[in-house]
């Protein structure tokens, strides 16, 4: 037995719904079912983990354009600072710092 549903979509992904079952040459209504029943046969903690990982990739990506725009103070890889902050005095300044800032 086939039920018809009616659902509202936001027109940006019904656009990439349509042009993804285009792409496929598949019926509109046949990729939504397909792509329900595959979002249903996982579990919670595969979605959780599929959506983590999205996130993560997102933020990686962030990381990458980061200093896009943005003026380097300090050209050393972030674990060679990390380091010395870890061994210097607190109150004594970094290499280089005094250098920058006279």
């Amino acid at each position: 037995m086939t039920a018809k549903v009616t659902i509202s979509l936001p027109d940006d992904l019904l656009d990439r719904l349509d042009a993804e079952a285009h792409e496929l040459g598949v019926p509109r209504s046949e990729l939504v079912q397909e792509s329900l029943a595959a979002y249903l046969g996982k579990t919670a903690e595969q979605r959780d983990a599929e959506a983590r990982r999205a996130r993560m990739l997102e933020v990686l990506e962030k990381m990458r354009t980061f200093s896009e725009g943005r003026t380097v103070y300090d050209d050393r890889p972030s674990l060679e600072i990390l380091r010395e902050i870890r061994e210097t005095d607190d109150s004594a300044p970094l290499r280089g710092y005094e250098r920058r800032h006279r």
